[in-house]
């Protein structure tokens, strides 16, 4: 369970986005090609205006599912480049 100082910081790394939504082309650009689609989707889901962290999470959760295990890998070592981008703690390891 998220804690309140969780959530600011999260709202603070979105803020951040949001600001500069081109902060994150570099890293994606990075990732193979198969891993960039389900990148920009977490990218979208960090810009849109959802606050209901239940929905936020099965929504992360919808675009993990059918990923391979290989393309997962990647995604985790893409998220502690994007957390260390908008200033969020790490990502506890999957």
């Amino acid at each position: 369970k998220p804690t309140p100082e969780m959530i600011e910081k999260f709202k603070a790394g979105r803020a951040t986005l949001k600001a500069n939504p081109t902060i994150l082309d570099t890293s994606i650009a990075k990732l193979s090609a198969a891993a960039q689609v389900p990148a920009k989707k977490f990218r979208d889901l960090m810009l849109s205006d959802e606050e209901d962290l239940g929905k936020f999470h099965a929504l992360g959760a919808a675009i993990k599912e059918g990923l391979s295990d290989d393309i997962k890998k990647e995604l985790e070592a893409h998220k502690k480049e994007v957390a260390e981008a908008l200033g969020l703690p790490p990502p506890p390891s999957a």
